[in-house]
């Protein structure tokens, strides 16, 4: 489990900060950590302690799913508008 942790690299951080239109200081209070600390984090300045890791990978999976989501719905309203289907599985869009 540790060599996942080892990839919250300032990059990914910042990238993740980024992808979800949150600024350091909408992190830092998810996180329960300063703005300041982020934003060392992103300098390359200090890494994360390890007790911010499981939020981490959690905030980054909520932001998966919500890129899933969007990039899925468009294509399941096209199926439901040419078929007289009412609903549409999620196995049959992907």
């Amino acid at each position: 489990m540790a060599e996942m942790h080892m990839s919250w690299t300032s990059n990914r951080i910042h990238s993740l900060r980024l992808r979800l239109g949150w600024s350091c200081s909408d992190l830092a209070r998810r996180l329960e950590c300063s703005s300041l600390e982020v934003l060392k984090w992103e300098h390359k300045e200090l890494s994360p302690a390890e007790k911010y890791f499981s939020l981490l990978e959690f905030i980054e999976k909520q932001a998966d799913e919500i890129s899933n989501e969007v990039s899925i719905c468009p294509i399941a309203e096209s199926r439901l508008e040419s078929s007289s289907q009412g609903q549409i599985l999620l196995d049959e869009l992907i």
